[in-house]
């Protein structure tokens, strides 16, 4: 299936339109398919359709919402797209995985216009990394650094808690360390000063590490200086004391 939704270099976030374009592709592709037949991902593909189009109609203002509806129906979508993921990928149909992830995007910035929450962010995590790995020119590394701050700002109290802080793996750690990853690299200093202040405030435990690694990567990519000098200001207000 060709990508639907193209990547920052081309836009910044593709409209809802796009989305269903991107999952129509999907399910045409899997119906060409002779041999293959899973009901479940067909059900899904469906159900993600009928969300999508109330997600138009709400664009449209033909549909007002409290922002607790827009909330479910982020919910609702977001797992859909981690559950389609998850079956595309068992499947051995990962080709596809990145352009549904990208769906994960739209929900979350259309969740965000409409002023929802965002409760459930793997899926969004995800096409986030992809997009911070394709972009390189610093307009589009703003752009992104940008989206990020509002995704940060939207997520719901259970996620900003981070009660679960033991786990490496969980996706408000990968999303913070993602996020000042994509600041650093736009060079700009007050982006970074907001973003790292963020990531201490959002992930505590585990900051000094996020720290430590850019410390190694200013070396490794040679930043230039201001951006060296800004990281190991960050750096030395993390770090603990070394005990004598």
């Amino acid at each position: 299936m060709a990508c639907q939704l193209k990547t920052m270099k081309d836009t910044m976030f593709n409209s809802v339109t796009d989305a269903i374009k991107t999952i129509a592709g999907l399910k045409e592709t899997l119906e060409s398919n002779e041999g293959y037949s899973d009901a479940e991902v067909f059900s899904i593909i469906e159900t993600m359709q009928q969300l999508l189009a109330i997600m138009v109609t709400v664009n449209k203002q033909d549909q007002v919402l409290t922002p607790d509806e827009i909330t479910d129906i982020g919910a609702q979508g977001i797992l859909l797209i981690d559950n389609l993921v998850y079956k595309l990928i068992i499947q051995e149909l990962e080709l596809h995985k990145q352009d549904v992830e990208q769906v994960a995007l739209v929900i979350a910035t259309w969740v965000i216009k409409h002023k929802g929450e965002l409760v459930n962010i793997q899926s969004v995590v995800d096409g986030l990394a992809f997009m911070a790995n394709e972009v390189e020119d610093k307009v589009s590394l703003l752009q992104l650094s940008t989206f990020m701050s509002q995704v940060a700002h939207a997520c719901g109290s259970v996620i900003q808690h981070d009660l679960d802080n033991t786990d490496p793996s969980r996706p408000w750690r990968t999303f913070n360390m993602n996020r000042g990853i994509v600041a650093t690299r736009t060079h700009d200093l007050d982006v970074m000063r907001a973003v790292f202040a963020d990531v201490i405030k959002a992930i505590p435990m585990d900051a000094p590490m996020f720290f430590k690694e850019g410390m190694s990567e200013m070396v490794r990519l040679n930043y230039p200086q201001p951006v060296c000098d800004l990281m190991k200001e960050y750096y030395d207000k993390t770090q603990l004391p070394a005990v004598h």
